[in-house]
């Protein structure tokens, strides 16, 4: 009997360790397949996001060709060179700005790498750069270059929306400190070539 007893003994423990070696081989699959279902879904988030962030670029591109078609990316041949300006007060909110007040300066239309750009010339010295963003008869000019004789805070902008190839009309506004705003009239005709 003791052998039968013993050998149930060796059966038990036989079961018991099989058991026990197949419970911890399922909870080690179960972690490793949570695991795999944790490394998916991760995949899939970053798939969603990528998807957005090719559908926004996609959107971007065809907003900012929407928005450039009409914009020239450079002057036409027809208006680079030298421009001889004449500047006109017509309106001061300023001290030391009169209506009235009449200044002369070259600007000189030229493209580079970024595009139309003009620089403003004043007894053959740099006063300022402009870039421009010109379309079909219209040119807004933002400074690029600060004046140099103006005042630290002043803001210049300039307006061109009358071409022909004998004269170039707008406007050049001037606002500073204080309510300050100058207003001139600008007119361009060409420089005679040397």
């Amino acid at each position: 009997m003791k052998i039968s007893e013993t050998a149930f003994v060796f059966i038990i423990l036989f079961f018991v360790s099989c058991t026990g070696r197949k419970e911890s081989e399922l909870e080690a699959r179960e972690k490793k397949l949570i695991l795999q279902e944790k490394e998916f879904s991760a995949k899939e988030e970053d798939y969603k996001n990528l998807l957005r962030l090719r559908d926004s670029l996609q959107l971007a591109v065809l907003t900012k060709k929407e928005n450039t078609d009409s914009i020239k990316r450079f002057w036409p041949d027809s208006l680079t060179g030298s421009w001889n300006g004449k500047l006109v007060c017509r309106e001061s909110a300023c001290g030391t700005y009169v209506i009235g007040d009449q200044r002369t300066e070259k600007w000189i239309f030229s493209n580079d790498s970024i595009g139309p750009i003009i620089k403003v010339m004043d007894n053959n010295k740099l006063k300022r750069i402009y870039r421009a963003e010109y379309n079909d008869g219209l040119a807004k000019l933002n400074i690029y270059l600060p004046d140099s004789t103006a005042a630290g805070n002043n803001k210049i902008t300039a307006l061109l929306d009358n071409f022909s190839k004998k004269v170039i009309k707008g406007t050049q506004s001037l606002s500073g400190q204080n309510g300050c705003l100058v207003k001139f009239s600008v007119e361009l005709s060409p420089s005679p070539k040397k």
